[in-house]
């Protein structure tokens, strides 16, 4: 991609919204060179800076389960995973990744682990998601890298809420390729 000034990308999802996604690239500076794009929801004049999970609160309409995986599925993508406080990217495995090579472990190993693939399920008004995810490690270096099955609820306003089912043990961790080292 090849970014300037007001460059804007408009991200497509499936659950409803009145609020168009868009990824800006936001500024630029040059010593030292960075630069900046940010995620925002923009429903004509008004513009919310989309920095955490809860910034969808109120703001989608969740009507199915296909929608809900989708709308989880925002937080973990490879391109735009790092505008949200959840900080973990979708496992899957290798032979099914959408997101190749991100997030993949070799079949073998995905069953061996028992590693889940994404389910949907729906309890009264609460969309409830399975998955695998691989989590960064903290910033102070505390917590490493981890790979955790997580239980996700969703409500139809986009109230989100997330569990650790099961962390588990992989020793060749550190070959799942991760969008930043």
């Amino acid at each position: 991609m090849n970014f300037y000034l007001g460059w804007n990308k408009v991200i497509n999802r499936k659950f409803n919204s009145d609020y168009k996604l868009v990824m800006v690239f936001d500024k630029i500076s040059f010593y030292p060179v960075t630069a900046l794009l940010k995620l925002y929801l923009i429903k004509g004049e008004e513009k919310i800076e989309v920095n955490s999970v809860e910034a969808f609160k109120g703001k989608v309409n969740i009507q199915n389960e296909e929608q809900a995986l989708d709308f989880v599925r925002l937080f973990t993508d490879p391109e735009l995973h790092v505008f949200f406080d959840l900080l973990a990217i979708e496992v899957f495995r290798k032979s099914s990744n959408p997101f190749e090579p991100y997030g993949s472990v070799d079949d073998v190993d995905f069953d061996k682990l028992g590693l889940i693939e994404a389910k949907v399920d729906v309890e009264g008004d609460i969309f409830i998601v399975k998955r695998t995810l691989l989590f960064y490690p903290d910033s102070e270096g505390i917590v490493d890298r981890r790979l955790a099955i997580v239980r996700e609820y969703v409500k139809k306003d986009g109230e989100y809420s997330m569990e650790i089912i099961k962390e588990v043990d992989y020793e060749k961790i550190y070959s799942i390729e991760m969008p930043i080292k």
